[in-house]
């Protein structure tokens, strides 16, 4: 790395701080901090949409997958289901903003009462302190392959700096800020990442027929994604990424952050065909470094290696700014969602007449709180697409159903049934997961998970009727 190329790193870092530090000056209630004020452009969203969705896990992780198994590996089938589940959640923004409400746990509360409200928050806080100790672990990778033996302190204090910058921001401007440092972050990482990337890597290898050569001769594929046929494994990959979108929480929260309901559905329908370039992109940066540095040790390291190898001084370090932004980018938008569940969610949840003004006054100490369990949790992580893949299908089986509940089903769902469903969707892929793996009915525990938590759901709601009574005041709350 040279100077400049140091310099331009540490100025974007400093921008993120000098967001943040202006987004405070927006922030005067909940509803600032929680949603900006609900005042967001299709530009702003269309920006933190694809930003907190394209994290570490979906970059250097999908770049190493690529890297090791080509198009037959699954990064095909992850973001093909995390394009079709961005344009599936436009189709539902209309829905979510109609609620009114500032939260997924608080959707789906509206209609199943506080129980439903205080399991999701928990849920959701567990499943958002572990993508934030994701990224903190990307950005812990970034430190050893851009730095390596040069680095003069230690790895920990290194990981610690650069997760505190994140935590910093986040905690001074609320969602204002993640939002702004967001749409720089993503215009970072396409001029870094999504066109330079392209253009440098096939002019290194001579075009796509030597990449395309290279996998074939290793018994692989660069073009055809059902080499082998189609596996259950792979159909479990593209669902658990399909709902980890309408399952993910930072998604209600865009669409109710927009300004209006057409904003919400364009920003995400927009998104969606982003997400397939991206995927395209990603496959193939994977493909060039197969071919310019084979038997790499570590394939998660292609994309940070391909860049300081091959790009040239001012825009090496752009780009291993776009990663970092990449990183940023979902830790940011994380770390506030697990910020608002556990105060505002829960808050409400356990006392309901809780005062706002006290909770958004102690929403920045919380969040520097949970920043810090995500850095700890982070020290214990070796694999960021395995870890990803796991917490994204949990979150799909746990919520999604309960959601589309809420928004559709809601006269016909007991309130008791959909307490059960959350949990059941938690708990049934985390222990396969944490015990078997994939070895399952199926080939994926995800499959279990949302066949569960549905079924739970349905038989709970016809055995477990809410009095009527009890579905007034639920609803009334």
């Amino acid at each position: 790395m040279s100077t400049v190329d140091l310099l331009i790193i540490g100025l974007y870092l400093v921008g993120m701080i000098a967001i943040g530090f202006f987004a405070r000056g927006q922030i005067e209630t909940m509803d600032d901090f929680i949603l900006g004020g609900r005042r967001f452009s299709s530009f702003a969203l269309i920006g933190t949409i694809m930003a907190t969705m394209v994290g570490s896990g979906m970059t250097m992780g999908a770049v190493g997958n690529a890297y090791k198994y080509g198009a037959t590996g699954t990064v095909f089938w992850m973001y093909a289901g995390f394009a079709l589940g961005l344009i599936f959640f436009g189709l539902l923004a209309g829905k979510i903003r109609e609620t009114g409400k500032r939260t997924m746990a608080e959707v789906i509360s509206e209609k199943f009462g506080n129980s439903s409200r205080l399991v999701a928050s928990i849920v959701i806080i567990l499943y958002a302190i572990s993508i934030v100790a994701i990224n903190i672990a990307g950005l812990r990778n970034i430190i050893i392959y851009v730095f390596g033996e040069g680095l003069t302190i230690s790895l920990p204090v290194a990981t610690a700096i650069a997760a505190i910058i994140s935590i910093g921001y986040t905690s001074i401007g609320g969602f204002f800020a993640v939002v702004y440092t967001d749409v720089v972050q993503l215009i970072i990482m396409i001029i870094g990442i999504f066109i330079l990337g392209p253009i440098i890597g096939l002019t290194q290898t001579g075009g796509f027929a030597p990449i395309a050569t290279a996998f074939a001769d290793a018994g692989m594929s660069m073009t055809n994604p059902f080499v082998g046929g189609v596996s259950a494994g792979s159909v479990g990959f593209f669902l658990a990424y399909f709902l980890a979108v309408p399952g993910d929480p930072t998604m209600p929260q865009r669409a109710l952050a927009a300004k209006d309901y057409k904003t919400a559905r364009s920003s995400f329908l927009v998104t969606g065909a982003m997400g397939f370039y991206f995927g395209i992109v990603l496959l193939l940066l994977g493909g060039v470094m197969f071919v310019l540095h084979p038997g790499l040790e570590n394939a998660e390291a292609a994309l940070p290696i391909f860049v300081l190898n091959h790009y040239p001084p001012v825009l090496r370090g752009i780009t291993i700014a776009g990663i970092i932004a990449a990183i940023m980018s979902s830790f940011d938008s994380f770390l506030i969602l697990a910020t608002t569940h556990l105060m505002y969610d829960m808050g409400h949840a356990l006392k309901q007449d809780v005062n706002e003004e006290r909770l958004n006054k102690a929403m920045p100490v919380a969040t520097v709180v949970i920043g810090l369990i995500g850095l700890i949790i982070a020290l214990y992580i070796q694999s960021l697409f395995a870890y990803l893949y796991m917490v994204f299908s949990i979150v799909g089986a746990a919520l999604v159903p309960a959601l589309l509940a809420a928004l559709f089903f809601s006269e016909k769902t007991s309130k008791t049934a959909v307490v059960l469903s959350i949990l059941t969707g938690t708990i049934v892929p985390a222990g396969l997961y944490l015990t078997v793996g994939y070895n399952v009915f199926l080939g994926d525990p995800v499959f279990l998970g949302l066949i569960a938590s549905v079924a739970v759901l349905v038989v709970g709601s016809m055995a477990l009727k809410d009095k009527p009574e009890e579905r007034a005041a639920s609803e009334a709350k």
